[in-house]
């Protein structure tokens, strides 16, 4: 049967009023896009051009794209898509079964490859005919698969998620597959996978080979990006590398223990000082973005609270989303993405603080409740992941208390992108093109309000779509707007 449905059923298409002084729209109009060599090596960012060799009719050779690389989970997703969720012991009929690629790693590295990036995946599926299809599938869209592991004798790994079309829900049911060893992880196949490479992303899972390729990223200069979706043994070793974090909504309040998600995002950034950024999804509400700023900076900004007696963060992001609401009333409408159905998405609104400030955290904090809720998150995690009885590996720096942290940052946040009322069909994914988005902008050199908004255009279009990729945008679905940099 699954190989039946592995044959059947995978897709065979391709890319798819308030206060003002202290903040700023950052909607009106985009600044160009800052040069990479604040984010990647001068040489690492640049179009690269293959060697040069004799081509038909004299035309130039193609260019090689910008290099990123993603490793983590890669899998089948059984997609069943219901009236509404069941209830215990119903017996219900599925309203549509598709059956595609998923795995938030493959996954990300499907939208950036879609917006225009060479895509290189490491991971490791089964040797079994599942394994075949979800390979091929990545090479449809261009992605190397040079470095995906196959594992003969194993099956391949799958979840069946229920999508929920009156509650607008997905809900996933995960089946692992063989693991990714650190012995597997050689030294010549570490330099092999990062040799041109721009940037390195992690989503978390294979964390002990994972961890063996953060730090020799990071030893030859590529920076590493590492995504918190939920609490999983070995993922504070690898945030500790990171130079950029993107995390899920619940993910700073379950990993640090703090009640208030504010004073989670400081409490975050304070232990994983390596961090130039974190951003948090915030569903409905967009994302946040905090990127650690300087003393030189904070000076020179015009912000009159940019002093070191500081704000807190919960304060200021309150306003920011006042102002998210006046600018969305009225700024006009910019050109963004249409969906592959005719839906035109357009971008949502962005605010800034002008520079840095100093943000800190509740005035009111008991570090005892704090230590006791990142323990409860960490055996919830174990439990939901079947490994009930290994709940301290799921909390570890998590519940060390910050004291009274303080956080020089500059802060921004991003509205989701408008759709009309209707159009959003399955959530699953939105996460994972939001992030494959991100590594677009970084690679780029984006600046981070055009960064944001893209991020939530490409994650609003996957969602008119069932699946984490159908949906997905081609850079020419974005082609009459700026939100590319090009």
């Amino acid at each position: 049967l699954f190989k039946m449905l592995a044959k059947q059923c995978l897709p065979v298409s391709g890319p798819t009023a308030t206060s003002q002084p202290i903040f700023t729209p950052a909607s009106h109009t985009h600044p160009p896009p800052q040069k990479a060599a604040h984010i990647l090596p001068r040489r690492q960012h640049r179009t690269r051009v293959l060697a040069s060799s004799s081509t038909e009719g004299g035309t130039n050779p193609a260019p090689r794209k910008i290099k990123v690389v993603g490793m983590g989970g890669c899998n089948l997703d059984y997609l069943a898509s219901v009236a509404e969720f069941p209830k215990p012991d119903d017996k219900l009929r599925t309203e549509k079964l598709e059956v595609q690629g998923g795995g938030n790693a493959a996954n990300a590295l499907t939208a950036a490859a879609r917006l225009g990036l060479g895509s290189t995946l490491v991971t490791k599926v089964g040797g079994d005919a599942l394994g075949d299809g979800i390979v091929n599938e990545l090479n449809m869209d261009g992605i190397d698969t040079t470095h995906v592991l196959r594992a003969p004798g194993f099956p391949s790994p799958f979840t069946y998620i229920i999508v929920d079309r009156k509650g607008g829900t997905r809900t996933c049911i995960h089946t692992p597959g063989a693991g990714f060893g650190p012995e597997e992880m050689t030294q010549p196949l570490l330099d092999e996978i990062i040799k041109d490479a721009a940037l390195v992303y992690f989503d978390g899972r294979l964390a002990e080979a994972a961890l063996l390729l953060a730090r020799g990223a990071r030893a030859k200069g590529v920076p590493v990006l590492v995504e918190g979706e939920r609490l999983r043994p070995g993922l504070d070793e690898l945030l500790a590398e990171a130079d950029y974090i993107v995390t899920s909504a619940h993910f700073p309040q379950d990993w640090t223990g703090e009640d208030d998600l504010s004073d989670a995002l400081i409490a975050t950034a304070h232990r994983l000082p390596k961090a130039k950024f974190i951003i948090t999804t915030l569903g409905k509400k967009g994302a946040v973005l905090l990127e650690r700023g300087t003393e030189e900076a904070a000076k020179g900004s015009s912000n009159p609270d940019a002093s070191k007696q500081g704000r807190p963060l919960a304060e200021v992001m309150s306003q920011l989303e006042r102002q998210l609401l006046l600018e969305r009333e009225r700024q006009q409408p910019k050109e963004g993405c249409t969906s592959k159905s005719g839906i035109d998405i357009k971008p949502g609104p962005v605010a800034e603080t002008p520079g840095p400030l100093w943000l800190t955290m509740s005035s009111v904090r008991d570090p005892s409740a704090v230590a006791a809720k990142a323990s409860d998150a960490a055996a919830r995690a174990a439990a939901m992941n079947a490994d009930a009885s290994n709940a301290q590996s799921y909390a570890h720096a998590g519940q060390q208390d910050v004291g009274e942290a303080v956080l020089l940052a500059k802060a921004t946040m991003a509205s989701i992108s408008a759709l009309p009322e209707g159009a959003v069909v399955d959530t699953t994914g939105a996460g994972d093109a939001f992030i494959g988005s991100v590594l677009y902008g970084l690679a780029m050199g984006l600046d981070r309000p055009r960064m944001l908004q893209l991020a939530a255009t490409v994650a609003a279009c996957k969602c008119t779509a069932i699946g984490a990729r159908q949906g997905l945008p081609s850079a020419s679905q974005l082609a009459k707007s700026d939100l590319l940099g090009r």
